[in-house]
């Protein structure tokens, strides 16, 4: 359960990252790491990131019920 927990905790770490950048993006008309491009990625990465770990976190969860 310990495992479970740490992955949940790493999913919930990287959406909050990606929701503080979208934020700051959004806050700042500028790109923030100079190109459009760039900006995306590093939203959309972060956000890619969660969606596995819960992916993996909610299998995890199904094999122990």
């Amino acid at each position: 359960m310990k495992r479970i927990g740490l992955l949940l905790f790493i999913t919930f770490i990287f959406f909050l990252l990606a929701q503080i950048l979208w934020t700051f993006a959004l806050i700042i008309e500028d790109p923030l790491f100079g190109s459009k491009t760039a900006e995306d990625w590093s939203i959309n990465i972060p956000y890619s990131l969660c969606s596995i770990f819960g992916i993996i976190t909610a299998l995890k969860l199904y094999k122990i019920k």
